[in-house]
């Protein structure tokens, strides 16, 4: 995936219309026994909230890590992101956590860039 802070901007600005469209979501089937229709438009939500958690996150991260290239910065920033994106739906926010690079069990394997 190739992308730019213009183009994830806009995906952040379409999804989020996505998901104001997703919340009109009706059935006309009511059953509560094999209603595929219901289960069917539980999985839209869903989907829908994990490509907003996606799309947010991604946003915010000015770098280029693993399988996402950003055209705009080329490069890893481990310096101020190396930590977890947390996505609240309640707000749209973001909040991050720490990687956790002492594990209980196992050594640790450092951090470097992916070279293929």
């Amino acid at each position: 995936m190739f992308r730019t802070q213009k183009s994830m901007d806009e995906g952040v600005q379409r999804i989020a219309a996505v998901r104001e469209r997703v919340k009109s979501i009706g059935l006309k089937d009511n059953s509560k026994v094999f209603n595929t229709a219901r289960i069917e438009a539980l999985e839209v939500d869903n989907l829908i909230e994990a490509a907003q958690a996606t799309m947010v996150a991604a946003a915010a991260r000015p770098e280029s890590r693993g399988a996402h290239a950003h055209d705009d910065f080329p490069n890893r920033d481990d310096a101020n992101w190396m930590k977890h994106s947390l996505w609240y739906s309640e707000g749209n926010r973001l909040d991050y956590k720490p990687v956790n690079l002492t594990p209980l069990t196992v050594e640790s394997v450092p951090p470097k860039v992916r070279t293929f």
